[in-house]
């Protein structure tokens, strides 16, 4: 599972090339990622997506030996969800696991409270597009408008940018990493409320003209199981209850989305 490396900014790296050269590592394939079965201590009466392996799913591993720089140039990057902080502590919203476990599915469990990985064109969200509101799986907090939804063609949901609160702040927390860092590699994002892992956000919107990410000039790239849709037009049941979608869920086709070479 991949993303595209920002061009631009490494172009103005150049001249770190003796740098970049001395630890750059070589690309896993995405066709050596095994599948992980969700966690055995949450829910099991969900349908399952396929969650990449645990030990090299996550999608930001810098990288691998033997890779040059012209390859770096063009090259995906694999990502991951490795940031030391705490997912409890500083968070408005807080559970023990075990409470985490028995509110969340197994693949939101993991996706959110581990940081896993969902396969790409796993979720019924990646193709979703009606006007609505995306909602954190954990917590309920808004995340994303889906005027700001595009196919990144990624296999991930994909934004240009998180809804903001009343007082201004994102919804959304990205991870505190150096500029370098989050240009060429990206950095992971979080619910603001819950601290549930949501995805990683990437500095590549000018790779997508004709999308709102071409004016943000960042793509948001969400695990859709850490999501809930709520659209915009409700059918009204007379009951007061919201319809919502969940994104663990998989395509109702069944079937996935382009395979990219690794």
């Amino acid at each position: 599972m991949f993303r595209f490396v920002s061009l631009t900014t490494l172009l103005h790296l150049s001249t770190l090339f003796a740098t970049v050269a001395s630890f750059a590592p070589a690309i896993i394939p995405s066709t050596q990622r095994a599948q992980l079965t969700p966690l055995k201590s949450a829910k099991s009466n969900d349908h399952d997506i396929h969650i990449a392996n645990n030990n090299q799913s996550n999608r930001r591993e810098i990288l691998q030996k033997g890779i040059t720089f012209a390859s770096l140039l063009t090259a995906p990057l694999p990502a991951c969800a490795k940031n030391a902080k705490s997912r409890t502590t500083g968070y408005a919203i807080q559970h023990t696991e075990s409470e985490w476990s028995d509110l969340l599915t197994p693949t939101q469990y993991f996706i959110l409270r581990n940081g896993g990985t969902e396969s790409p064109y796993s979720s019924i969200l990646e193709g979703e597009e009606r006007s609505g509101t995306y909602l954190c799986a954990g917590c309920g907090t808004p995340l994303f408008d889906a005027k700001e939804k595009f196919h990144s063609g990624t296999g991930w949901p994909s934004y240009a940018k998180p809804v903001v609160n009343k007082e201004g702040v994102s919804n959304v927390e990205m991870e505190d990493v150096s500029q370098i860092q989050y240009q060429l590699a990206g950095a992971e994002v979080r619910c603001q409320t819950c601290g549930g892992h949501l995805g990683d956000v990437f500095a590549d919107g000018f790779l997508f003209p004709g999308t709102p990410a071409f004016v943000t000039g960042k793509r948001y790239c969400i695990d859709g199981a850490a999501l809930l849709f709520v659209p915009q037009d409700q059918k009204g049941g007379g009951d007061g209850e919201l319809e919502m979608m969940r994104g663990d869920l998989p395509p109702k086709n069944g079937g996935r989305g382009p395979v990219f070479p690794g």
